[in-house]
């Protein structure tokens, strides 16, 4: 019983160690900053490689956002989750780099996992990548806050209340925006099937589910 409950109780105690980093790194804890970033490296490669951001910026960018972390670390507030303030951040600077730098948005959509029925023929792989293309294209010009929500809805550990505060929106507003990005995406891809009379392949809109 005792064993389950330290199970239990396991994320929340590193959700409070982790909350101590950065005001330790503020009072010269060398190996703070270095613990912060061994553990997020994951999650913010992730955010850039789902915002589109090429393999030849992504490591500058990546530098970039733990840069103004270390900047911003005197203002983080320990009695707040780090995780949602640490993507708001990132998420700021991948903006204004798309912003300077007048690329367009790009987004590798992510195919749910499915139990293999059958091995998938050349054909049938190179159908996915065409659709998997065609779907990031159309993601690029959703509104940009369904664009946000969707992109940050599929990095593995958030959750709505996560995302709504790295937003700043009621959470309710982020649900809002997730269905109507699927909604768009789904009567698009609807409308292209349709008019190429194939099977519409509805299973690439349940991004972030």
């Amino acid at each position: 019983m005792q064993q389950d409950d330290e199970i239990d109780n396991a994320p929340e105690v590193l959700d409070l160690e982790e909350r101590g980093w950065l005001p330790r790194h503020c009072r010269g804890d060398n190996d703070a900053f270095a613990k912060l970033m061994s553990c997020y490296r994951s999650l913010i490669y992730t955010l850039l490689y789902r915002y589109g951001i090429d393999s030849q910026n992504r490591d500058d960018l990546f530098q970039e956002i733990f840069l103004k972390i270390h900047q911003a670390a005197p203002y983080y507030k320990p009695n707040q989750p780090l995780r949602p303030w640490l993507v708001s951040i990132a998420l700021n600077t991948v903006r204004n780099h798309r912003r300077g730098e007048g690329r367009r948005w790009r987004f590798l959509a992510r195919l749910p996992q499915q139990p293999d029925v059958h091995e998938p023929g050349a054909d049938e792989i190179a159908g996915h990548r065409e659709t998997a293309v065609w779907m990031e294209s159309k993601i690029g010009k959703l509104p940009e806050a369904q664009r946000d929500v969707l992109v940050l809805t599929t990095i593995k550990g958030l959750l709505m209340k996560d995302v709504a505060v790295m937003l700043k929106m009621p959470e309710s507003t982020v649900k809002t925006h997730l269905r109507r990005a699927r909604l768009a995406l789904a009567e698009e891809l609807l409308q292209r099937d349709t008019v190429g009379d194939v099977k519409p392949d509805l299973a690439v809109v349940r991004i972030g589910q």
